[in-house]
């Protein structure tokens, strides 16, 4: 086929040009107009789908698949966008931010791991008292480094509060799934003039409704195992705004690649945390069969699916969803539970959970206060019958 060719330098000088690429009027309006209102609660595969793609007008923003950003800084050209330093803000952290925050119904604020937000979240508070009970080793471990700096006392979670201080909810709690009643603890904090916090990491959207919470995003949220990120959820923007400048003066922001990472699976975030916990319910059944894991061995499970009386009414009330990708099997003897997770072929025996493969660890390596039989499991996206099947197997071989 013949074409024309401009000469080479008409070619260059036509490189030189501002490109200008007709829109039509409306086209353009669409793209500039204000999201119109929305319900606080957006359901999630729906809020996550477009993974911000209708966050803004500009053409990052408007991005089907949105680019990797990576500088640290920016021309003068754009400071009145908003983006100076990447300290301080992020094309790609934003956009994560907005999604989140439709999920949420609330105002997200990322950091560089979950326990960055929880430090974070309790140095904004600045408690006298801090009300908890158990949970991850990890939220006590900075509860620690604040009774030793600042003289923060930590009490048990139905010990008494005051105004300022802070009631720390961790459901369903790590590792035993616990469920603990978010209204209730709410109406307490309300009533003492306390701050309730809720770190909802094992039961994110579409599972679990929390006011005010912390994620650990690096779990279900970004959900391949290979991204370290955080998430505090404020119920108002002041206090999003807040966190945020804080943030900047503490430098625990994510890397543009993980903010990258996160959006990219924010896009499947319905499906995973979906497809998970209903696996994990079947599994829960049937560890605790008679003829299944009781016949191999196992003499407790753990799994809100398991729940009766009040607290499954409490389940089932805040985690219309489903009950969670997360359970723990305890085992008839400490050796057996040491030997089980490097008996199985599709679980692997690592730490960490949320993510797309199936994971299971002897809890007591890192936690010594949870029953010496204790194995944590956290289910993937492999076939539940497929997952059973290795459970049975490494049961018999321990």
């Amino acid at each position: 086929t013949h074409t024309h060719r401009p000469p080479r330098s008409d070619r260059v000088d036509m490189m030189r040009r501002p490109i200008s690429i007709p829109i039509s009027l409306p086209l353009t309006a669409a793209l500039r107009r204000p999201l119109a209102p929305r319900r606080r609660w957006r359901r999630s595969a729906s809020a996550s789908a477009p993974a911000g793609s209708a966050a803004g007008s500009t053409v990052h923003e408007c991005s089907v698949a949105p680019p990797i950003s990576m500088t640290t800084t920016y021309l003068a050209d754009v400071h009145e966008e908003g983006y100076v330093y990447a300290r301080d803000s992020q094309p790609i952290r934003t956009r994560c931010e907005k999604v989140i925050s439709g999920l949420e119904g609330g105002h997200a604020v990322l950091y560089g791991s979950g326990l960055a937000a929880t430090f974070a979240t309790l140095y904004h508070l600045n408690p006298r008292r801090v009300a908890v009970r158990g949970g991850y080793h990890g939220t006590h471990n900075v509860l620690g480094l604040m009774q030793e700096r600042h003289g923060v006392e930590v009490v048990d979670l139905d010990e008494e509060v005051g105004e300022g201080d802070v009631i720390w909810v961790e459901t369903p709690r790590n590792p035993m799934c616990e469920v603990y009643d978010i209204e209730a603890h709410a109406a307490r904090a309300a009533s003492a003039g306390a701050a309730l916090v809720v770190d909802a990491t094992l039961a994110p959207p579409p599972l679990q409704r929390a006011l005010a919470a912390v994620h650990s995003a690096t779990k279900y949220y970004a959900g391949h195992s290979d991204a370290l990120l955080g998430v505090a959820v404020a119920r108002e923007r002041a206090t999003g705004d807040a966190l945020r400048a804080e943030r900047s003066a503490l430098g625990s922001v994510p890397g543009g690649l993980e903010s990258w990472l996160l959006l990219r699976s924010l896009r499947t975030l319905h499906m995973r945390v979906l497809r998970q916990s209903q696996s994990a319910a079947k599994i829960a059944a049937w560890l605790d069969a008679k003829d299944g894991g009781r016949h191999h061995g196992v003499t407790k499970v753990h799994h809100p699916s398991l729940l009766a009386g009040k607290e499954r009414e409490v389940a089932e009330r805040q985690m219309p969803g489903g009950f969670g990708g997360i359970l723990a099997v305890e085992l008839d003897s400490e050796e057996r539970a040491r030997k089980f997770p490097g008996s199985l072929s599709l679980f692997r025996d690592a730490t960490s959970l949320g993510g797309v493969e199936s994971l299971i660890e002897w809890r007591r390596k890192y936690d010594l206060s949870v029953p010496a039989g204790l194995c944590r499991v956290s289910v993937g996206l492999e076939d539940p019958d497929d997952l059973i099947e290795d459970l049975r197997i490494g049961l018999e071989r321990v």
